[in-house]
C-alpha cells in the first residue's frame, strides 16, 4: 500500500514539475479552439481541455489565454489573461 501511494505521488510530482505555462489566442468557443503564439496552427480539440472555472464567453474570442502544457501532450486552458 505504501509503495503504491509513493508511486502515485511520484507521478503527480513529475507531472507538476514538467508542466509549462504558455499563452495563446482564443480563436472560437464552438468547438473550443486555441492558437498558441509560437505555433502556426490551432490546437486540435483532442489536444485541449478547458478548466471548468474558466467560464469563457463569446466576447473572449480573440483575447490571450493561459494554458498549461501537460506530459500527455494535452493542454489545460486556464482562462483569459487580463
Amino acid at each position: 500500500m505504501h509503495s503504491f501511494i509513493a508511486k502515485l505521488r511520484g507521478h503527480a510530482q513529475d507531472g507538476i514539475e514538467n508542466t509549462q505555462g504558455e499563452f495563446g489566442k482564443l480563436l472560437s468557443l464552438s468547438p473550443l479552439s486555441v492558437k498558441l503564439d509560437e505555433d502556426p496552427t490551432p490546437l486540435e480539440p483532442y489536444e485541449l481541455l478547458a478548466l471548468r472555472s474558466a467560464q469563457l464567453k463569446l466576447e473572449d474570442v480573440g483575447k490571450k489565454v493561459a494554458l498549461l502544457r501537460c506530459n500527455n501532450e494535452q493542454y489545460l486552458l486556464l482562462g483569459v489573461v487580463e
